[in-house]
């Protein structure tokens, strides 16, 4: 196979050798290859970032990880044109969680495990802006759809053994902040429980962790 090269170029952008890929990533690769999947995560053997990668172009694109070094200023919507874009988008956002998003009381850092790094929740401008999931546009609030229909295609919606969400589900849940590239969500179901979706895999984690948790800051911690 050809080599592959990290797309962060800011402290890596290395040619890498498959071969170096871990064992997992590397049969990964490899079973990708045959079926020319367009679509899947691995792993950097010298920044440990994932990334997003095509087996039919050959080409490695950046996922969860942006240039520090780069500031991006865009300029901010109201909220009657964010309503109009989450409306036109048939996203509804639990009433409640709307509210905290924007008034004053809303903090984007949330400590979701204790032991790890605290989670971002977007904005409500975030959420509205697009985001890229194989070729696909997305509302950042509904990029699951993307990840989801790409596993479906993948594994012909077969889930993982033991999931409690099978993808078509998971593509309904409303993505509300991240860590790296953990997802984290609101159960379509009721609009108030959470999970962690992780892209790399396509588990999916529920959390003891409640919207409502979140909007009062009680309670959290897995």
């Amino acid at each position: 196979m050809e080599d592959i090269i990290c797309p962060y170029p800011w402290d890596c952008g290395k040619t890498i050798e498959a071969k170096k890929l871990s064992k997992h990533d590397y049969d990964f690769l490899y079973n990708a290859s045959e079926k020319k999947m367009t679509f899947m995560i691995i792993h950097c053997p010298e920044c440990s970032r994932e990334f997003k990668f095509n087996t039919v172009q050959w080409k490695s694109d950046k996922f969860g990880y942006s240039d520090p070094n780069i500031t991006i200023e865009t300029k901010k919507k109201t909220i009657k044109q964010l309503t109009t874009i989450l409306d036109r988008a048939k996203v509804e956002i639990p009433l409640a969680y709307f509210d905290y998003l924007i008034s004053r009381k809303f903090d984007p850092q949330i400590s979701i495990f204790s032991n790890e790094e605290n989670f971002n929740l977007y904005d409500l401008n975030q959420l509205c802006e697009k985001i890229n999931v194989d070729g696909t546009s997305y509302l950042t609030i509904s990029q699951l759809k993307g990840f989801a229909n790409s596993l479906i295609e993948v594994t012909g919606g077969i889930s993982s053994k033991g999931q409690d969400l099978n993808y078509k589900d998971i593509s309904n849940c409303l993505t509300i902040g991240s860590e790296g590239t953990k997802l984290l969500c609101i159960d379509y179901r009721d609009g108030n429980s959470l999970w962690v979706f992780h892209p790399d895999g396509g588990d999916i984690e529920s959390l003891s962790v409640t919207l409502e948790n979140i909007i009062e800051r009680q309670n959290l911690y897995k």
